[in-house]
């Protein structure tokens, strides 16, 4: 199942997390360690949208509480289809 994450850096942190850099590093290595499909930084604000593939639930939980840990906020996730696969999962819904 892919997922959409959108983390928001809380502001009482957010200079903290800049004056760090390889804390920074570390956090965006170990989403990549995760199936992402894409990572994109916000330039208006201190964010990050992450869509992953995650087959692996445990370890996608964990990086969502280390998330929340180093970001001081709890990360906002919604579950994502490709356009390919949207037809199917309407299919699936309709049948319900």
């Amino acid at each position: 199942m892919h997922y959409m994450i959108q983390v928001e850096v809380d502001p009482n942190i957010g200079s903290e997390l800049e004056g760090n850099p390889k804390d920074l590093h570390e956090w965006i290595g170990s989403w990549q360690s995760l199936d992402v499909k894409g990572m994109y930084f916000a330039i208006t604000r201190r964010a990050v949208t992450i869509i992953v593939d995650a087959p692996n639930e445990d370890a996608f939980f964990e990086q969502l509480h280390a998330s929340w840990v180093i970001t001081g906020s709890y990360p906002e996730v919604w579950p994502v289809a490709t356009a390919d696969q949207f037809p199917a999962m309407m299919q699936r819904v309709s049948k319900a």
